[in-house]
């Protein structure tokens, strides 16, 4: 077999495994990182939820205190005056409260006055449980006789329904006065109430009761880890995820009753979005790597015809004619001055030296023989060693989550028509001076430029070191590149224009690549981003409803309307006219 040969099969295999190796060790490490963010996310999801549910739960108890805590609420318990009920507890008056039934006792803890409201009506003959009746009564409230509340909230079970109860001893105004009894309010957390808590949290919500209703084996499964993980760790709040599907990724936590018993299941779905990221990212990754592979693979065969192939086969022939003719007078020529140049002048040397005597011709065909070893060994050294160093990689990716940044896309319009005034010389200058100054103003307003692709010019702010003003200091940045390009127009006399698109959401940035790495972001946010630039106009600051409810208060902000952005449907964006004046 020749040497070419063995050449092109060391570089082939050794290419194939590498590329196989690291494909391997990528997916492992790679879409792990993706998989935990996931997890990451869908757990503050779930946590989000958490803390609608509980807002719910404060808001409901604020308004328990505020009416228990009212001299007429006080006074009837004491005179049953039906003029209470006539006035202040009213259809209408309950329903703008937002709650389901109202409970009131006395100080024995007998029921004064019960009613529970939904669908717009009253039901006076409501049957309070009598569980609850006791955990209402005012001897269970109590703390002193006088000026003093006491109260319970939480979750329970009225009526096969699951609901938010609220309820505080009745005192007066002053709160100077013995305890009269207990006022409760409930609410129900129905379907309807579900899909109000799902839109705020834009998240999909479904609650599984836990009371006389078995779940599904997966279901209950997912409940006994949960309770099994509280009892471990009674200080925090149990939360599992499961993978649903190649789409659908869940979290799920467990809420207790008043008397600490679980109540109901809560699963929070989310798409899979992350994953499906990483898994782009990383086919596009390992495709880079086989692009890079083939083309290295074949930049090394052709250097490595060209200076050493090439030339040991012309030393090879050149020697086997001289051997054939015993014409010694014949001399090698190699230009450089490399190993294969020295290898030359050696077999030059001992050419010389048989030509001049015969008598070292057997001292010299050693030599000679000596040296070709010596160029065959130093050959078999340098290929596998030189190969193995350059195509060593780094295996590393870094990737972080960020919950809230602004993006900003800019696009300087005319320039392309420029290109026909100009020589790509002056193009290219134009071009970097104004880059240039966005550079600076990047620098001024502590932002983060991602890339420059053409004439287009992306920034970030809120990471990698988030900041709460991220949207103002993005709207700062948009109306100072504008400033700028109007200096450029006066200065070169061009019709220069920028059209600015900004956008706020979710994206995950980092670092992914073999070389020539680059901090760039991905998620729905920065395609949106690009989508408010494209569909702009010259001289103008396109933002979303996102952006624009950060900076309403701070900017001069002026409503377009609904527009198609492709790929979104459609969408209600705002013009960034400026900065509003303070006082």
């Amino acid at each position: 077999m020749h040497l070419r040969q063995k050449t092109l099969i060391a570089i082939g295999s050794l290419l194939t495994g590498l590329i196989a190796v690291l494909s391997i060790s990528l997916s492992l490490v790679f879409l792990s990182s993706f998989s935990q963010l996931e997890k990451q996310d869908t757990r503050q999801n779930v946590q989000r939820a958490i803390a609608v549910f509980q807002k719910e739960l404060s808001l409901l108890n604020i308004l328990a205190e505020d009416w228990s805590h009212w001299d007429n609420t006080y006074n009837f318990v004491n005179t049953r005056d039906p003029s209470f009920l006539s006035t202040d507890l009213r259809p209408p008056t309950i329903e703008k409260l937002d709650f389901n039934f109202v409970s009131i006792l006395d100080l024995q803890g007998k029921l004064v006055f019960a009613t529970e409201f939904y669908d717009g009506e009253i039901n006076r003959n409501v049957t309070i449980p009598p569980i609850l009746t006791q955990q209402l009564s005012p001897n269970r409230l109590r703390l002193s006789s006088e000026g003093s509340d006491s109260s319970i909230k939480g979750f329970f079970v009225l009526n096969k329904q699951i609901a938010i109860l609220a309820a505080h001893s009745i005192l007066n105004s002053e709160k100077n006065k013995p305890i009269r009894g207990t006022l409760a309010f409930g609410r129900y957390i129905d379907d309807e109430r579900i899909q109000e808590i799902a839109k705020q949290v834009q998240l999909s919500l479904k609650i599984y009761p836990l009371e006389d209703r078995p779940l599904p084996e997966n279901l209950q499964s997912l409940r006994d880890r949960l309770e099994k993980q509280e009892n471990l760790n009674p200080n925090e709040t149990a939360i599992l995820t499961q993978t649903l599907n190649s789409e659908e990724i869940s979290g799920y936590t467990i809420f207790r009753d008043l008397y600490d018993r679980p109540i109901f299941l809560l699963q929070v779905t989310n798409p899979r979005d992350i994953y499906h990221q990483g898994q782009k990212s990383l086919y596009y990754l390992i495709f880079s790597l086989i692009i890079v592979g083939i083309i290295f693979s074949i930049g090394m065969i052709v250097l490595l015809e060209r200076m050493i192939l090439l030339r040991l086969s012309h030393v090879s022939k050149t020697v086997r004619k001289i051997g054939k003719t015993r014409d010694l007078s014949r001399r090698i020529s190699i230009p450089g001055k490399d190993e294969l140049n020295a290898l030359a002048d050696t077999i030059n040397w001992m050419l010389s030296s048989l030509e001049s005597s015969e008598q070292e011709l057997e001292k010299k065909q050693k030599r000679l023989e000596e040296e070709q070893e010596k160029a065959e060994q130093l050959l078999l050294n340098i290929l596998p060693h030189a190969i193995a160093q350059t195509l060593k990689s780094d295996q590393s990716a870094i990737a972080e989550h960020f919950d809230e940044v602004t993006i900003l896309f800019a696009d300087i319009v005319g320039f392309t028509a420029l290109s026909s005034q100009l020589s790509p010389i002056e193009l290219v200058k134009l071009l970097n001076e104004i880059f240039s100054q966005f550079d600076k103003l990047v620098d001024e307003f502590a932002l983060e430029k991602i890339k420059t692709i053409g004439d287009a010019y992306m920034i970030a702010a809120g990471l990698p070191l988030p900041r709460s003003d991220h949207a103002e200091a993005m709207a700062d940045m948009a109306l100072a590149m504008q400033n700028a390009v109007e200096e450029f127009q006066k200065k070169y006399d061009r019709p220069l224009q920028i059209r600015i698109g900004i956008n706020t959401g979710v994206v995950v940035a980092g670092v992914i690549g073999k070389k020539k790495f680059i901090y760039d972001l991905w998620g729905d946010a920065v395609n949106i981003a690009s989508r408010m630039e494209s569909s702009g106009e010259p001289s103008a600051i396109q933002v979303t409803e996102a952006t624009y409810a950060r900076l309403k208060d701070t900017f001069d902000l002026e409503k377009r309307g609904t527009i198609q952005v492709k790929g979104k449907g459609e969408m209600v964006t705002y013009w960034l006219r400026g900065k509003k004046k303070i006082g």
